[in-house]
């Protein structure tokens, strides 16, 4: 690459092609001095009006000192919310000759973290060139500068481009070294010109959700300015810009490589507005070719809420195998409207979950919209559309009908075809929303003639779930004869090592419904901790590799300490488990509440409490679920002080309703 940065250095500084090989890092050193020269005016220190405390670990947060800022306009400044958090509305410019001046926010990109200043009486500043995206290429010089060390004079650091269209599409990256100091500033390249904004984006596809954890890790993110430039009008006019959201889920659980098929699609979203539906595949983009998801984040990733996009799928007729190309435009929005599950109250068979071939009926609610319309175990759905005169769609699995009724809300009326004995049937109904308390009736495992228990100790096994590393493993109660198994993690107060004599208390109710019981032990006798969480999830893993588990049934649940622990496991597995369950109590003191959607849908049960108080919080926690649209019931109030085993585990079999 030497060779190729000689000449260009040559060319810009009309120095010989001898001289520059002869003091090849004289030449470097003065081309840097030289762009750095040309954007140096413009760099601003900002520094905050109020500071923050560190956290406990030491690292930077935003607000803490000075950091860098950029003018891009007359009288306005950009800089990123590092600088100038959230709950800040103004911040102090300083010049390199020691003037000082207000700059009040006038507007934030929320989706990129800038906030744009408005400094009144700012001298005027030579205007910055963008370098066009269309130039940027891996491998070219890049130039970070800031002032957050110092007003006076610009710090520097120099690297390469490392790559383009990174965080979804939003930036460049360098291993310039980036800092704190100099988010803000420019990152120029060669010539001076300006390549992007620096800011501690987050590298979320490796897991690292806080930018700021990055800069001392070699790597750096700059927004383009050509990007920013473009939207500067909007901001100048007061605008803050939000990330667009479609409102679609993907059948892949590969967010980066999987096939961009649509799941399901939310209520009311702008997906749904546009006309788009589950079993869509996504072609085009704005003109994007779109062959994987990360493909489609990545073109939706870089527009803004309010911004119109245009969207090409591809469609399979519902009775051909016949393809066609559909263009449709859809609005990007903010946010959603809180998510609430439809459902017409079946329990697919479990001949259905293991294969394709439409969704044949296990179960059916008593007096659910399917009762009433006459559906019986052993029908097969093979077609259902969201309304009269709309295209059937084929049903391929219980997943396929499930990312369907996503898209439709409670109260929706439905079309469904199902077959019996032959016959083919199609009938209206209204859909239902998930219910809140758990129904008396559930699917129930026969175990044997006459007395539903009898036989229980052949009916299932008690085994211990041995894991690499784990010196005390969880146990399980694990039904004989059914597969896959409904699956409850039941957590009670903390006591060490759990014992075979608990397990007795759930083999019956385990044989009655097939859920299989996983009971896990604490490694302090006195406390669950976060490090307990692994070991719990390993004893999950332990048991699939025993038995084929049903992904949509899984259950946490948990009685005093152990209901706060039950809560962070839950949150842990995220949309690996259907609900959630304390007993005798509300939500942690610090429980985050993020709103319903279709990848994570909990059936929540609380308490109630054992005093007023107590009540009185599990009634404000249900509300506060409820708006955020989880269903969500209260437990009764047990005479006992063993677990409702047999509420827990009638609930769980439940967790797959449809």
């Amino acid at each position: 690459m030497r060779p190729v940065c000689l000449a260009m250095i040559a060319a810009l500084f009309g120095f010989t092609p001898e001289t520059v090989a002869a003091e090849p890092t004289l030449a470097e050193e003065r081309a840097f001095q030289a762009a750095v020269a040309r954007v140096a005016d413009a760099v601003v220190q900002i520094e905050p009006l109020a500071l923050s405390t560190a956290n406990a670990r030491g690292e930077a947060r935003p607000g803490m000192g000075p950091s860098t800022g950029l003018v891009v306009a007359p009288e306005r400044v950009i800089t990123t919310d590092f600088a100038v958090p959230a709950d800040v509305d103004a911040a102090v410019i300083v010049l390199a000759d020691g003037g000082r001046h207000v700059g009040r926010v006038q507007a934030r990109d929320l989706s990129r973290g800038l906030v744009l200043l408005a400094v009144t009486g700012l001298p005027q500043r030579p205007p910055v060139e963008p370098m066009p995206r269309t130039e940027l290429a891996p491998g070219q010089w890049a130039i970070a500068v800031g002032r957050g060390w110092s007003a006076a004079s610009p710090s520097v650091a120099v690297g390469i481009v490392s790559a383009v269209n990174r965080v979804w599409g939003k930036a460049v990256q360098t291993d310039a070294a980036v800092s704190p100091m100099n988010y803000g500033g420019p990152l120029v390249d060669i010539a001076g010109r300006v390549i992007g904004l620096l800011a501690p984006l987050p590298a979320d596809t490796a897991g690292i959700t806080e930018g700021t954890t990055l800069y001392d890790a070699g790597i750096g993110f700059a927004l383009p300015l050509e990007d920013l430039l473009a939207v500067l009008p909007r901001l100048e006019r007061g605008e803050s810009l939000a990330a667009g959201i479609l409102g679609i889920s993907y059948r892949s659980q590969d967010v980066i490589n999987g096939p961009p098929i649509i799941a399901a699609v939310r209520q009311g979203s702008p997906a749904a507005r546009a006309g788009l539906r589950p079993g869509d595949r996504l072609r085009r983009i704005d003109g994007l070719p779109i062959q994987r998801i990360a493909d489609a984040r990545q073109a939706i990733a870089r527009r803004y809420a309010g911004d119109t996009i245009t969207v090409v799928i591809e469609r399979t007729a519902a009775d051909t195998s016949a393809t066609d190309d559909l263009e449709m435009e859809a609005t990007l929005v903010e946010k959603l409207s809180p998510w609430r599950r439809a459902v017409i109250g079946i329990i697919a068979a479990d001949e259905s979950i293991a294969g394709p071939g439409g969704v044949q009926v296990g179960w059916v609610l008593p007096d659910g919209p399917a009762d009433r319309a006459g559906l019986r175990p052993g029908d097969t759905i093979t077609t259902l559309a969201a309304a009269e005169g709309s295209d059937k769609w084929p049903l391929e699995s219980p997943d396929a009908m499930a990312g369907i009724l996503a898209g439709i809300q409670p109260g929706d009326q439905v079309r469904l075809t199902y077959q019996r004995d032959g016959a083919e049937t199609t009938v209206d109904l209204e859909t239902v929303g998930l219910p809140a308390e758990v129904p008396a009736d559930a699917p129930v495992v026969a175990v044997a003639a006459g007395d539903p228990l009898a036989g229980v100790l052949d009916s299932v096994e008690v085994v211990r779930l041995e894991a690499a590393e784990v010196a005390e493993p969880a146990l399980a109660v694990i039904p004989r004869g059914k597969e896959p198994v409904d699956v409850l993690i039941w957590l009670s107060s903390p006591h060490g090592p759990v014992t075979d004599a608990e397990a007795a208390t759930w083999k019956a109710v385990a044989a009655q419904y097939g859920v299989a019981i996983v009971l896990p032990g604490s490694a302090d006798p006195d406390a669950w901790s976060r490090a307990d969480i692994p070991l719990v999830l390993r004893g999950l893993a332990s048991l699939a590799g025993r038995r084929p588990i049903e992904g949509t049934r899984i259950g946490v649940a948990g009685s005093g300490a152990g209901a706060a622990f039950a809560w962070l496991v839950a949150t842990q597995l995220g949309d690996q488990a259907g609900g959630v369950a304390l007993v005798g109590s509300g939500l942690p003191r610090l429980a985050d509440i993020t709103p319903a959607t279709p990848d994570k849908d909990w059936w929540i049960l609380l308490g109630p409490g054992r005093d007023d108080d107590g009540r009185g919080r599990v009634e404000a926690d249900r509300q506060r679920l409820s708006e955020a649209g989880y269903a969500t019931g209260l437990l009764p109030d047990e005479a006992t002080d063993g677990p409702p085993t047999e509420l827990l585990c009638r609930w769980v079999s439940l967790l797959g309703i449809l």
